[in-house]
C-alpha cells in the first residue's frame, strides 16, 4: 500500500514537472512570435540600451555637431557593449545618475549585453524580458498556492496571466516594468507570508525572513522609484494590521527593517536622493499630484488600458459578475461580510497603487500599471475559486459541479488570450512601411540627412537603430540653418531627409532644395519624432 502510493506520488511529480515545462514552452514561444512581429523601438527603449552600455555617456553621445559626418558605428557602438568594457557596471550606475532611473535595470541588461560584445539586437532585451516574466509567474505560482492550495490551478492560472495581450505586451517592451511586476509580487507575496507566520503563533519573525523582505526592499526601490509607492500602500495596510493584531514586537521589527532598508538605499545609491526630489519626473509627479483638474479621465484611461490588456475589455463585466455573485452569497449566507472585507483589504495595495501613479504618472499608458497586473489577475482568479467552492458546497448534482467549473475556466480563457491576429500595440512608434522604405533607399544610397531642433537630443534616440542601415548620417542644426557646402552630398542624385519633429519642416524642406539644388520632395515615411522625405533630381528615377 505505502509502495503503491509512493509510487503514485512520484507519477504526479513527474506529470506535474512536464506540464510546468510544456506551458513554459508555449509562453516562450508565444512570446518569441511576438517578438518577431516587433517593427522598432520607442526612443525610451533605444535609451534603455544606451544607458546601459555607452561608455561615453548618453547625452554626449546625443549631442551632435552641426554639419558633420557620422558612421553608422557611431550609433552601433552607443547601443552594444565593447569588448574592452563588458560586465563593467560602473557604465550604467554613472548614466543613469544623470538620468531619473535607479541602476539595477540597466546593469541587468548590461549583463546580457556583455555576453555579446560589439553587437545589438532587440533579443537581447525581450531575452531578459522573458526570464523575468517566467520568474514573475513562478512567484505568483507560490502566492496562488498559498491561497487555493494544489498545484494545476495555480500553474493553469499562471498560464492565463502569461498569455495576456498586458502580458505579451510589456514582454516585448524593453524597459525595467516586467522587472518591476517580478518584485511588486515577490514583496507582496513576502508580505503575506510574514502575516501567515503570526496567525501560526509567532509574535516575531525571524531574522532570515527579515533579511529576505530588506533585500527585496531595496532591489525594489534601486529598479524603478514607483516601487516606492505600491510599498507605501502595502506598509501602511500591514502595519494597521499588526496594530489591529497588537503585534508590538513585529510592528517594531517591521519599521526597523523598513527604516534600515531605506538606509542602505540612500547609501547604495545615495543620487536617489536628488532623483527623487528635484529631478524632473518628481517634480512632473508633484505637480500632477495636486492637480485635480482631468484626473476622472486619466482613470477612465487607465481602467480601458487594464481591461483591454488583462480581459480583452471585458473586466468590467469579469467585476461585476464578482460582485454579484458575492452578494447573492451573502445574502444566503454562504459567505460571510467578514471574507468580503477580508479580500478588500487584500486587493488595498495594488488599487490604492494603481490610482496613485493614474494621478501622478505624465501620461495615460500601460507602462506604469503593468507591475500590478499580476497581484490584480490573481485576485480576481481567486475571487472566482472562493466564490465557486462557496456554490458547490451547496450544490448536490455533480454534473452541475463540473458545468460551472467549466464555464468559469472556458470564461478565464476567452478573457485572458488575446484575440487572433491583434497587433502588439508595443510597434506604435514606427510604421509599417518605414523599414520598407529604408531598405529600398539603401540599395542604391549609403547616406541620409538628420535634421534636429531639440537642444536636449532625445528625440533622436528612437532613430538609432535604423542608423545602422546606412553607412553614415549626415547632421543638421534645424535652428541655426548654416549654409551647406557638403560636395558629397551635392553629388547626390536623391537623398533621404529625416525632419525631427519641432522642425518647421516647410523651412527644412525649402533649406534642402535650395541648398542641394533638388527639384523634388516627396513624403516617404511618418513617425513619432521624424518624418522622412526623399529628396531628388527630376531625372533621378529614370
Amino acid at each position: 500500500m505505502n509502495t503503491k502510493t509512493l509510487s503514485t506520488s512520484k507519477i504526479n511529480k513527474v506529470f506535474f514537472i512536464l506540464s510546468t515545462v510544456l506551458l513554459s514552452i508555449i509562453l516562450c514561444l508565444t512570446y518569441i512570435h511576438f517578438g518577431k512581429t516587433k517593427i522598432g523601438y520607442d526612443g525610451d527603449e533605444v535609451f534603455s540600451y544606451m544607458s546601459s552600455n555607452a561608455e561615453q555617456g548618453y547625452k554626449k553621445l546625443a549631442a551632435l555637431e552641426d554639419h558633420t559626418w557620422y558612421p553608422s558605428s557611431y550609433f552601433h557602438s552607443a547601443l552594444s557593449v565593447s569588448s574592452s568594457c563588458q560586465f563593467h557596471y560602473g557604465i550604467p550606475v554613472r548614466n543613469q545618475s544623470t538620468d531619473v532611473h535607479p541602476p539595477i535595470y540597466y546593469m541587468l541588461l548590461h549583463t546580457v549585453c556583455s555576453f555579446f560584445p560589439e553587437s545589438f539586437s532587440m533579443w537581447y532585451g525581450i531575452s531578459l524580458n522573458i526570464l523575468l516574466t517566467l520568474l514573475s509567474l513562478t512567484v505568483l505560482f507560490f502566492l496562488l498556492r498559498s491561497f487555493v492550495g494544489g498545484y494545476y490551478l495555480p500553474l493553469f492560472i499562471c498560464f492565463l496571466l502569461g498569455m495576456t495581450y498586458g502580458v505579451i505586451n510589456n514582454v516585448l517592451f524593453i524597459r525595467m516594468y516586467v522587472l518591476l511586476m517580478l518584485l511588486f509580487t515577490l514583496q507582496y507575496y513576502c508580505h503575506l507570508h510574514l502575516y501567515s507566520s503570526l496567525l501560526k503563533g509567532a509574535d516575531k519573525w525571524k531574522p532570515r525572513q527579515l533579511i529576505v523582505l530588506s533585500l527585496i526592499t531595496i532591489t525594489g526601490t534601486l529598479s524603478q522609484y514607483y516601487f516606492l509607492i505600491f510599498l507605501f500602500w502595502l506598509a501602511f495596510i500591514f502595519c494597521i494590521v499588526l496594530l489591529i493584531q497588537k503585534k508590538t514586537k513585529a510592528l517594531l521589527q517591521y519599521i526597523c527593517t523598513m527604516a534600515i532598508s531605506g538606509l542602505a538605499c540612500i547609501l547604495l545609491y545615495p543620487t536617489m536622493i536628488r532623483h527623487i526630489f528635484s529631478g524632473y519626473r518628481g517634480e512632473e509627479a508633484a505637480h500632477k499630484l495636486v492637480k485635480i483638474q482631468g484626473i476622472f479621465e486619466d482613470i477612465q484611461g487607465m481602467l480601458a488600458i487594464l481591461s483591454r490588456q488583462l480581459a480583452n475589455r471585458h473586466l468590467g463585466l469579469v467585476l461585476l459578475i464578482l460582485l454579484v455573485w458575492a452578494i447573492l452569497l451573502l445574502l444566503c449566507k454562504k459567505i460571510s461580510f467578514k471574507a468580503i472585507l477580508y479580500s478588500a483589504l487584500l486587493a488595498a495595495p495594488a488599487t490604492l497603487y494603481f490610482l496613485t501613479v493614474t494621478k501622478i504618472s505624465p501620461y495615460v499608458v500601460d507602462r506604469y500599471i503593468t507591475p500590478v497586473y499580476g497581484i490584480i489577475f490573481s485576485l480576481i482568479a481567486i475571487g472566482f475559486i472562493f466564490l465557486i467552492k462557496a456554490t458547490i458546497n451547496n450544490l448536490s448534482n455533480r454534473f452541475f459541479k463540473y458545468m460551472l467549473c467549466f464555464i468559469c475556466l472556458l470564461g478565464g480563457i476567452l478573457t485572458s488570450f488575446p484575440c487572433p491576429g491583434e497587433k502588439m500595440e508595443q510597434s506604435r512608434y514606427w510604421f509599417a512601411d518605414r523599414n520598407a522604405v529604408i531598405k529600398e533607399y539603401t540599395k542604391k544610397n549609403s547616406s541620409c540627412i538628420y535634421i534636429s531642433a531639440d537642444e536636449y537630443h532625445w528625440k533622436i534616440w528612437s532613430e538609432f537603430p535604423s542608423f545602422m542601415e546606412f553607412d553614415d548620417i549626415y547632421y543638421l542644426d534645424g535652428i541655426q540653418w548654416n549654409p551647406l557646402q557638403d560636395k558629397r552630398l551635392q553629388q547626390m542624385d536623391e537623398v533621404l531627409v529625416y525632419i525631427e519633429d519641432g522642425v518647421d519642416a516647410d523651412k527644412a524642406k525649402a533649406y534642402i532644395l535650395r541648398e542641394l539644388g533638388y527639384r523634388s520632395c516627396e513624403l516617404a515615411f511618418e513617425s513619432t519624432f521624424a518624418n522622412g522625405y526623399l529628396f531628388s533630381q527630376p531625372d533621378a528615377s529614370s
